[in-house]
């Protein structure tokens, strides 16, 4: 069995356990072997779970973020089809070509849902009323059995985390309730199930932890106390209730896709590239004056600074979709729409530090040429980026500049960004639409807390070690040694391999 918390980090469990919060972990802790994950570049959502589903790094399953560009356009849109765009075979996927039966539960990335040897409930970005269920008819089965599922919790964001908290346990409650319908009723011999509870409240919540966080508010903290910690405990609850229902033949697996710390401020990568000069504005008076609206803090932060204001943030992620708020953005805001193309360089796409040149013949108006021109372009922005600096602080933003080749490898090496960068500790890259507020560095306004690099990792089971830490473990990693432990082969296209530390030297699984 895999539980997937999204998002979660030794950086609060381990003192919480410590103190006698977490009880189940703890005791789990004690019992087996755990450490901290590295998760991919960027770590984020999307690539990280298709990572650790194909055991491949993103140049071989092809699925780099949620967003992409239209086709022949510059616009941002999400990946309406995310399961169809790993271009890897999943776990699951070799699991069911061996015979071995399969349930899966709200794992990000598998909608729609694929033909497996078992069953499955699709997970993040699943369309509203959309059939979500492998096979088609075992959603209504569920529904009988459980009650009332929900694909995703409704509440992406609430001024009150009282109502962020309800939805979130009501959503971890569904999840505990299928998973344990599978578990007893079907039997398969893998189970996962992912809670992303954890990652959207830690992204709400981490402002009840960090009293130097933009978001800090002491009259919040007197009022609700700690909010994340009262999360986490029923988290820590529905895990004692899983483990449970165990026995001593099954191995389990605790994991997350990446790990979260403060969110101090955001960076505007696009209007760095425009202040750059790596972007250019339409000479047309519509957008020179809509860029001037932008320049006098008229921006989609003012939009939703305003809501929060009013309460009403919750109705506008709620309520309407990301791609109709990125259209209805691009349409009141400047935007990406008034960047004068034929004489932009490279642009900034989806939400993790990506940067794409506008090449010739790949991009709709492309101006550079590949080759010598291409290099030196990118040799250049890696340069500039290398120096940016947050004028309050003076501190260096940019933790470090990748191109491309340096961190992926495969046959859809082509279809990555080709800078990607990775922000410091407190900075967070925005790039999904293009200019949402009008400084290159401004203090967060929504989320307090950012994803970081180290998830976490536990095993226990009877050939695993116990009371042990492991310092080595890989996101690539897992899925190898999961079909170690199920006792099949290692596929040769995986780039990950079997964590062989974590197992007892003398059991069966050692070898």
């Amino acid at each position: 069995m895999v539980i997937g918390l999204d998002g979660a980090t030794f950086d609060i469990i381990s003192p919480w356990a410590e103190e006698g919060k977490l009880p189940t972990l703890k005791k789990l802790m004690g019992e087996g072997i755990h450490g901290n994950l590295r998760s991919t570049i960027p770590c984020a959502t999307i690539p990280a779970w298709p990572s650790f589903a194909t055991g491949c790094n993103p140049g071989k399953h092809g699925f780099y973020d949620f967003f992409k560009e239209k086709d022949n356009s510059y616009e941002m849109t999400v990946e309406s089809l995310p399961s169809r765009a790993i271009k890897q075979p999943t776990l699951w996927d070799i699991l069911s070509r061996n015979d071995k039966s399969v349930a899966l539960i709200n794992v990000p990335g598998t909608y729609p849902p694929a033909k497996v040897n078992g069953h499955m409930i699709t997970g993040l970005f699943t369309p509203s009323n959309a059939k979500y269920t492998y096979p088609p008819g075992f959603g209504a089965e569920l529904e009988r059995s459980i009650g009332k599922y929900d694909v995703f919790f409704s509440a992406l964001s609430a001024k009150n985390p009282r109502v962020l908290m309800r939805d979130l346990e009501q959503t971890l409650e569904q999840r505990v309730k299928a998973a344990l319908y599978l578990w007893k009723e079907k039997q398969p011999q893998f189970l996962m199930v992912v809670d992303n509870g954890t990652d959207r409240a830690e992204h709400e919540l981490w402002r009840f932890l960090d009293a130097s966080n933009p978001l800090y508010d002491a009259r919040d903290v007197q009022t609700h106390g700690n909010p994340l910690l009262t999360y986490f405990q029923k988290v820590d609850e529905m895990v004692g209730e899983m483990v449970s229902h165990l026995d001593e033949n099954t191995t389990l697996i605790i994991m997350s896709d990446h790990g979260q710390a403060s969110l101090r401020k955001f960076v505007n990568l696009n209007l760095f590239l425009l202040d750059e000069g790596f972007m250019s504005i339409k000479n047309e008076a519509k957008s020179r004056l809509r860029y001037l609206l932008f320049d006098h803090g008229y921006s989609p932060r003012s939009l939703y600074v305003a809501l929060r204001k009013l309460g009403l943030e919750r109705f506008a992620t709620d309520r309407v979709s990301q791609r109709t708020r990125l259209s209805l953005l691009n349409g009141l805001f400047f935007s990406t729409s008034d960047i004068d193309w034929p004489r932009t360089k490279a642009f900034a796409s989806g939400v993790t530090g990506a940067i794409c040149i506008n090449l010739k013949d790949r991009q709709p108006q492309g101006t550079i040429s590949q080759g010598t021109e291409y290099e030196s372009l990118r040799d250049e922005i890696i340069d500039r980026l290398a120096q940016l600096k947050d004028p309050e602080t003076g501190v260096t933003v940019v933790e470090a500049v990748h191109r491309r080749e340096e961190i992926y490898h495969g046959p859809c090496l082509h279809k990555a960004p080709d800078i990607i960068a990775t922000a410091g500790d407190g900075y967070e890259f925005f790039g999904m639409h293009g200019f949402s507020f009008c400084k290159v560095i401004e203090k967060t306004f929504g989320n307090s807390g950012s994803h970081s690099p180290d998830g976490i990792f536990m095993a226990v089971g009877r050939d695993i070690k116990r009371g042990a830490r492991i310092t080595t473990a890989n996101i690539l990693d897992v899925a190898p040694t999961i079909l170690h432990i199920m006792g099949l082969p290692v596929p040769e296209t995986m780039d990950g391999t079997v964590l062989k530390e974590i197992f007892e030297p003398n059991g069966a699984l050692a070898g």
